[in-house]
Parts: C-alpha cells; sequence; structure tokens
C-alpha cells in the first residue's frame, strides 16, 4: 500500500521554538510512521540549512523576504509551495500564517488541506503591526474556508475565536502534542532546603504575562523570603522581539532570589519541571491557545497554576492538576502561589502524573490525524 505523502506548512519550524512549531515537529515526526512528510518552512534564520533530515522528515526551507510583526513574506516559498502541493498528496496548514493567502491559491483543484489552527493573533502595536495583523486573519480566514478539516487545539478555545465562526461543522479537537519530561522513578520533591521553587518556561514574549509573575513573586517573597523564582527559555532569538530588556530592571532588583535560566536542552527541561515546587502559566491574550509546557511539567509530576482563558484552562480542568488564575491580575497570583506552596505535597506526583496521561494521549492525538488524512486521500 503506498504511504500518503504530507506537506506540513507553516511559518517557523525547527529549531526556533513557540507552540506552533513545537507542535508541527511532534506531529511530523509522529506521522512518519504511516506517511512521507515534508516540512515547508521559512529560513528565518541565514544559517540554517536549505534543506535537511530531521529525524525521518525533510525539511525545506526558503529564504524570508521582509519581516512584519512575527510573519514574514517569501517569494521562494511560493514557488516551492507550488512545486511540492503538484508531488504530495494532501497539505496541512498550520496557522496563522501570513503566506497563505496566496499559497492557498497555487493548491491544484481536488487537492485536499487539513489546517491546524493553533491560535488566534491580536491587535498589538502601531499602524503598520496592525495592518499586518489584519492580513494574517485574512490569510487564516482564506486557507481555512479551504480546508476539508480543521484541528483546533481545544472547543473551548474555538468557541471564541472570530476566525472560526461559520466553519464548526469542520473542527476536529486535538490537543497539542506532549514531550514526556517525567521519569516516575525520580518523582522526588523539589529542593526543601532552599525554600519553595516556582518555574516559567517559554519565549519572553509580551502574550506570556512574564511581568504580571516577576510582580506576583515580588508579592510572594514578604510571605516566603526564600522562594526561588527559575525563568527558562529563550529571551534573545524571537520573532516580533523580546521583552527580556523591558524586564530587566525587574528581574535584577529581585536579586539572586530570580534564577534566569535561558534555553534549555530537552534533558535540561525534565531536570527543570522536576526541580519545581509548582509550574506558572501566566499568559495574558489570546496568542496562547493551549500551554503544552503545562502539561509537560505535569507529567513531571509538577502541579500548575495557569490563567483562566479559553484553551489555557483546559489541561487544568481535564486533570485536576492545579489552580486557575485571572490573567493579568498580579496580587491574585500571588495570593495563588501562597495556595499552591501551602497545599504542595498533598497530590502525590505520581498521580499529578498519571492524571495528565489519562487527559492527553499522544497516540489519540496522532491517530486522529491519520484517519484524517486516510479518509481524504483514499
Amino acid at each position: 500500500m503506498t504511504r500518503p505523502r504530507i506537506l506540513v506548512v507553516l511559518s517557523y519550524y525547527h529549531p526556533y521554538i513557540s507552540g506552533v512549531s513545537e507542535y508541527a515537529k511532534h506531529l511530523a515526526e509522529q506521522l512518519i510512521r504511516s506517511c512521507d512528510v515534508t516540512v515547508l518552512t521559512g529560513q528565518h534564520d541565514r544559517s540554517l540549512p536549505r534543506t535537511e533530515v530531521i529525524r525521518g522528515v525533510t525539511v525545506q526551507r526558503a529564504p524570508a523576504s521582509l519581516f512584519l510583526h512575527k510573519g514574514y513574506l517569501s517569494a521562494g516559498l511560493a514557488r516551492q509551495f507550488r512545486q511540492l502541493a503538484r508531488s504530495h498528496d494532501l497539505i496541512n496548514f498550520h496557522l496563522p500564517m501570513l503566506d497563505t493567502a496566496w499559497l492557498t491559491s497555487l493548491i491544484p483543484r481536488g487537492k485536499p488541506v487539513i489546517s491546524t489552527y493553533q491560535c488566534d493573533v491580536q491587535p498589538v502595536g502601531g499602524l503598520v503591526d496592525r495592518a499586518a495583523i489584519a492580513s494574517v486573519n485574512l490569510a487564516s480566514r482564506i486557507a481555512l474556508r479551504r480546508s476539508a478539516k480543521i484541528v483546533v487545539l481545544s472547543r473551548d478555545y474555538a468557541a471564541g475565536s472570530p476566525a472560526l465562526r461559520g466553519l464548526e461543522d469542520r473542527l476536529v479537537e486535538g490537543f497539542a502534542p506532549i514531550k514526556d519530561a517525567g521519569d516516575p522513578a525520580g518523582f522526588a520533591a523539589a529542593d526543601r532546603e532552599h525554600g519553595p521553587v516556582i518555574g516559567f518556561l517559554g519565549r519572553f514574549v509580551p502574550e506570556k504575562g512574564i511581568d504580571v509573575l516577576i510582580d506576583a513573586f515580588r508579592r510572594l517573597l514578604a510571605r516566603h523570603p526564600d522562594a526561588t523564582l527559575r525563568l527558562a527559555g529563550d529571551y534573545k532569538a524571537i520573532a516580533g522581539g523580546s521583552i527580556f530588556e523591558r524586564l530587566r530592571p525587574a528581574i535584577e532588583a529581585l536579586g539572586p532570589r530570580v534564577e534566569l535560566l535561558g534555553r534549555l536542552s530537552d534533558d535540561e527541561v525534565k531536570t527543570f519541571y522536576r526541580g519545581l515546587d509548582v509550574f506558572v502559566l501566566p499568559s495574558v491574550n489570546a496568542y496562547e491557545a493551549f500551554g503544552m509546557v503545562q502539561v509537560e511539567a505535569m507529567l513531571a509530576g509538577t502541579p500548575v497554576i495557569a490563567s483562566d482563558m479559553r484553551g489555557v484552562r483546559v489541561p487544568i480542568q481535564r486533570t485536576g492538576n492545579g489552580w486557575l488564575c485571572p490573567p493579568g491580575d498580579a496580587e491574585r497570583l500571588a495570593e495563588t502561589l501562597a495556595k499552591a506552596i501551602a497545599e504542595q505535597g498533598m497530590r502525590p506526583r505520581a498521580v499529578v502524573r498519571q492524571a495528565a496521561l489519562d487527559a492527553f494521549s499522544n497516540e489519540v492525538f496522532v491517530r486522529k490525524y491519520e484517519d484524517m488524512i486516510g479518509a481524504l486521500t483514499s
């Protein structure tokens, strides 16, 4: 039986790290068990090879011509897409992506499309940024209308998305694939000798609410002066720019109580999660649609505090592994942190892990895609 040939298309791919790129990477690497997979993406960093194979997935990169907000335009991407779309059986867009406005017009008639809608884009910045965002939203809408199926990270998030209105009959709920950072044999609690340890992992961008977390941690120190905040994740090479310099004074004011870890390897991420008493995802707007990192933390046995927003609240609602907090409220987040510390250990780490395993199965995730691909290409 001939293996389906799948073309995965998105703006940024590994080694760039974001929720969108990590979702697409995990999906592509899972699909190679049943499909031949090519990823077409942008060469956002000129040092990256134009073509390479990563864990069995062929990755082709087209040079970016003009960067706008968090996206870019690429004439080369369109040329490569036209050729690859003809030789593949199905196209999987990962949205939002500005180029899909014209890429959609290059798809051969009758070629099936699955779009994975990752998140809404928000109007921020000046006139140029707002124009770019309006263009991205239009591009997403064009691609979505061309799609036979639309995968959303949760129906909770999709219910509030303007881009998905009128397309509800095409929606398939596909929770993000999760890297298992857990180790049942290593479920020792965080180092209590040095006080409670709180962690964050993500890019230093406005939507993550890192400023809110730092403010909340400052307030928490009045109750727990021996607490530590560990901030992990890339704060330099970030599409759209990093907010680190804006955060630097507040971080430095807290001295050794805040540890800035930077980007971590996979092994370092496992150690990071297991060394926490609580993980925090303090996101503040709809760019955050799910938050894979909070499930990764749960799989390491670590409970989570997350913002009570559509999509983001789903992992805690499905597992009971933590607490929800109003987005952008540093005082309430400090109170929730204090509560999490007080209740630390009441739910064993192995129980936290099992609840996450029960709710979020990578096998179920990939089977949904395989079933859709089979139905659309047979």
